[in-house]
């Protein structure tokens, strides 16, 4: 049943958790017309909405969906397409890996991207993910958003560091952006990273997000080769990387900078901005990273499969930096289910934050990250009705239900997933 017109549906579960307030047993919502009209006890919200239907979902558990702030959807069929290849993905070398990707997509028809995300799309919904942060090379793919049911952003991404042809992808991009949306997501900006922009092309994308009132996402402080290469221009990318891309003239001068110093001194670190993975950072970067009220979202499953590091979520957390989670690509993960990533997290990050925490992360932390914290994240009165709903095999008692949900195997118990107010297939 979809809660349709003005009709009002109650909606009830064994468990509900709202993740900003405390988890209700014997849980309701009341929805009216795509949106949370109360959230409370089913006997509660009952007596509100004498003249309501009634979807009971008996012995299971009812939350907001989880929100995935960074990955490539574009990348789901890479592990089919590196298989044909005949490429084997390297462990724990992150520049290996990048040339990895690079050769495996050189290889592949442009034709493949839109398959590979309307595959994304389905394997996201069906793993309770409400909204991505999509990372998108390939703007024609863009036609597999159309029709998805997914919130969040679709950021476009660029790299180079030719300005002619940097210049064309650019206004490519804001052509594209005029149209401001496909399917119910936003499309906004991505320069890929601080070693694959020149520092002139950084700067006109970080100007164009400003002039467009666009988000803007980026590829920050993930390797220690990052941060080597930033400071002295030296390392793995300068010796590996930038000779395989041909870009062996195209090496900047050193900066001195830390990565987060570098972005800031660019214009890049304000207030809106999503940084993906925020591995490579010192005290003080966190601290430059709370001030500008940017927000990171953490790929632990990614990071320890690429041997980056581990990122400092306890110093985070401190300074009051907002976190989100995300899955990065099926290149250097194996799922796209946040679940499976949020089980990773709590068990990597083993006491950095608690079970309670974690799942904010993953909702109400995801949603702040793409700025649709109004809509969706938290079950409250206003809110949009987006929720799914767990059947698992059994259910713990109520004092064990958050650290129960950070536990591996909850992929597999997505029963339900509605967003605004309509069951979508999962």
């Amino acid at each position: 049943m979809e809660s349709r017109g003005s009709v009002p549906i109650i909606y009830r579960a064994r468990y509900l958790l709202p993740i900003a307030a405390a988890p209700i047993e014997d849980g309701a919502l009341l929805v009216v017309a795509g949106r949370i009209a109360a959230v409370g006890r089913k006997a509660d919200i009952a007596a509100l909405a004498t003249d309501a239907k009634t979807v009971d979902f008996g012995e299971s558990l009812l939350l907001p969906p989880l929100v995935n702030a960074h990955t490539h959807l574009e990348l789901t069929h890479f592990p089919q397409w590196a298989q044909a290849a005949g490429a084997s993905p390297p462990q724990d070398d992150f520049i290996e890996w990048i040339r990895h990707v690079i050769r495996v997509k050189r290889q592949i028809s442009t034709d493949f991207f839109a398959p590979s995300i309307a595959a994304g799309i389905k394997e996201s919904l069906a793993a309770g993910t409400g909204a991505v942060g999509d990372i998108l090379s390939f703007f024609p793919a863009r036609t597999a958003h159309a029709d998805s049911p997914l919130r969040g952003r679709i950021f476009l991404e660029t790299l180079g560091q030719d300005p002619d042809t940097s210049g064309r992808v650019l206004r490519a991009i804001e052509e594209i952006i005029v149209g401001g949306r496909i399917g119910a997501s936003v499309f906004g900006f991505a320069p890929h990273s601080l070693y694959t922009l020149s520092r002139q092309h950084l700067r006109e994308v970080i100007a164009a997000a400003g002039r467009r009132h666009r988000p803007l996402t980026i590829h920050l402080a993930e390797s220690p080769a990052e941060t080597e290469f930033i400071a002295t221009s030296s390392g793995a990318i300068a010796q590996e990387l930038y000779p395989y891309i041909g870009w062996s003239d195209k090496t900047p001068p050193p900066s001195g900078l830390t990565p987060v110093e570098f972005l800031a001194e660019n214009g890049g670190l304000h207030a809106g901005v999503l940084l993906a993975h925020g591995v490579q950072v010192s005290a003080a970067d966190i601290e430059r990273i709370a001030k500008a009220g940017a927000a990171v979202a953490l790929c632990p499953r990614s990071n320890a499969r690429l041997g980056v590091g581990r990122a400092p979520v306890e110093l985070y957390r401190q300074a009051g930096v907002s976190l989100a989670l995300g899955t990065d690509s099926r290149a250097s993960c194996d799922s796209l289910s946040l679940w499976d990533e949020l089980a990773f997290a709590r068990t990597w990050f083993a006491g950095a934050l608690g079970p309670a925490e974690w799942l904010s992360v993953a909702t109400l932390g995801g949603a702040r990250a793409l700025a649709i914290d109004d809509e969706m994240g938290t079950l409250a009165v206003n809110a949009g009705a987006h929720f799914q709903v767990l059947t698992p095999a059994a259910l713990p008692p109520l004092r064990e239900l958050e650290e129960f949900l950070c536990a591996p195997g909850r992929s597999g118990e997505v029963e339900h997933l509605y967003l605004g107010g309509r069951k979508v297939a999962c």
